[in-house]
């Protein structure tokens, strides 16, 4: 079994949800709490869409995790259950559109929202505007350079 108690929701399928997010965004979940969105955008996405469908959602995703004992398993089940599905799809690619990118259905959650975006990290940047790269970080090559 792939999930594990994540105690600061004292709501069941807010496990699950970070459990899935991790699954379908490559990051752990403590990197998806470090961003301080967590809870926000569990909280918003219940705001945003059917709490039925989000529901169903989330105990599909749970069946999944429930039953995958590798990551190719889960991957294959991933892949075969919400991505073949195109209700299920449209969450769980709003959910690795809203951790990558801050943002659900083209608007920002908040100004953190930009700052946390994991394409940030993945790019080995930093949002413009938001955060800056640190003192004399003009003196380091860039991730990748082949100057």
């Amino acid at each position: 079994m792939i999930i594990e108690k994540i105690l600061n929701v004292d709501d069941y399928y807010y496990d699950v949800f970070m459990a899935i997010s991790e699954s379908l965004t490559g990051f752990s979940v403590n990197e998806l709490q470090a961003t301080g969105l967590a809870e926000i955008y569990y909280r918003h996405i219940l705001t945003h869409i059917e709490a039925a469908t989000f529901i169903e959602f989330l105990n599909i995703s749970k069946n999944i995790l429930e039953n995958s004992y590798s990551r190719d398993q889960l991957k294959n089940a991933i892949t075969a259950e919400i991505f073949s599905d195109p209700a299920t799809q449209a969450i769980a690619q709003n959910v690795i559109t809203l951790w990558y990118m801050g943002t659900w259905e083209g608007a920002y959650i908040n100004d953190l929202s930009y700052k946390e975006g994991l394409v940030w990290t993945v790019m080995h940047a930093h949002p413009p505007g938001a955060k800056q790269p640190g003192f004399k970080s003009w003196n380091i090559k860039p991730v990748n350079s082949n100057s």
